[in-house]
């Protein structure tokens, strides 16, 4: 196939497709909200105990996020700025059983 050629374009615009197709699918999948984002990541090394959660008060559920990145590693799977998000989510909005 030589570029310029019919088929070099259909190829061409195949692939672009198929990676915007992947690109999506991709997107499609990463957490929305804060909850989402919660669960995704901090289940990612451990089962999330929602009544142990509960039993600290919010502000001090929201400490707990800065312990496991600085002390347990988690900041190689939960980023700066979702830390902050998921900080927020468990002082603000997390709802004990």
């Amino acid at each position: 196939m030589k570029p310029g050629s019919t088929c070099f374009r259909v190829s061409l615009i195949g692939l672009t497709l198929l990676c915007g197709l992947l690109g999506w699918g991709w997107w499609m999948l990463q957490p929305r909200t804060p909850e989402e984002l919660f669960l995704a990541r901090c289940s990612n090394c451990h089962e999330l105990r929602r009544e142990k959660l509960c039993e600290f008060a919010p502000p001090l559920r929201a400490n707990i996020v800065g312990v496991m990145r600085r002390e347990q590693g988690a900041d190689e799977v939960i980023s700066e700025l979702e830390a902050s998000m998921i900080e927020t989510y468990l002082r603000e909005r997390f709802e004990c059983p």
